[in-house]
């Protein structure tokens, strides 16, 4: 009888630990990390640019130049295809400039002086002479639509420790990225003229996005900050997104500015 106890009394202790062992959960097989190559990350890259349907934002920015240094609050509508707004705002009184883009249409309000223009859109990448001198309203439209990477041009020319770089061009412009190889979104962008004509001696119409401060955003990220500025650094823009909303609804009206019957008609130049 004892010896037969003995034996069940192994055979016990021998099931125990298979009993507890069986309550923890099977160790599943983890897939195999994504292989970072400098395609991957490129196509990853384009794809995130496509994330961003609309938005609306209040940014706070900073300029400087060797003509004029004024800062302010900016609010910024975008919405795809092409609709883009904006208004330069003012601690008391009006708004400082307005203005709306859709398709090659646009139009500028200027509450204070009472003036407006109204016409074809200007071509910030094409006319070379127009970033000389910086056109805040240029930069703005930089931002919103055109800054993303030409998948069909770019190309792979380098890396840093955490980023792969490409090259494109469009239009007049050569143009440089640096994209983060883990996250694939975008921290610099260096943009350099192919042309020299209409540059003055001693002039620089080179000039560099810097994006910094990011926050997740679906499968990537977004900057809070980003500077602008021309290599000769004599033009400095800093923008920092206060508040955005990123793929809400924006009613038409927000794309749609006011002009007041007593407002009259100006010229801009249109030259490039």
């Amino acid at each position: 009888f004892f010896r037969m106890a003995k034996n069940r009394l192994k055979r016990l202790l021998f099931y125990i630990p298979l009993l507890f062992l069986g309550c923890y959960p099977v160790a599943r097989l983890k897939p195999p990390p994504e292989e970072l190559t400098p395609e991957r990350v490129l196509e990853r890259a384009v794809s995130n640019q496509e994330l961003v349907n609309s938005s609306a934002s209040l940014i706070s920015f900073n300029f400087k130049s060797s003509q004029e240094n004024f800062s302010g609050d900016l609010e910024l509508f975008f919405r795809k295809p092409d609709n883009f707004a904006f208004a330069v705002k003012a601690l008391l009184g009006p708004d400082f400039v307005s203005g709306s883009i859709s398709a090659d249409s646009l139009l500028l309000f200027f509450p204070r002086s009472k003036q407006y223009y109204k016409g074809r859109s200007i071509n910030c990448i094409k006319g070379v002479d127009s970033q000389t001198e910086f056109n805040l309203f240029c930069l703005l439209r930089l931002l919103v639509s055109e800054t993303k990477i030409n998948q069909e041009k770019a190309h792979f020319t380098g890396m840093d420790k955490e980023n792969y770089v490409y090259e494109d061009s469009i239009e007049t412009w050569k143009r440089s990225f640096w994209v983060n190889k883990e996250g694939a979104f975008l921290t610099k962008s260096i943009w350099e003229p192919i042309s020299s004509i209409g540059i003055k001696a001693g002039e620089s119409n080179e000039f560099v996005i810097v994006y910094k401060n990011f926050e997740k955003f679906n499968q990537t990220k977004f900057p809070r900050t980003i500077e602008i500025k021309s290599l000769d650094e004599k033009v400095k823009l800093k923008l920092k997104f206060l508040e955005r909303n990123i793929n809400v609804s924006i009613p038409n009206k927000k794309f749609q500015i006011k002009i007041p019957e007593d407002t009259k008609p100006i010229e801009i130049d249109k030259s490039g």
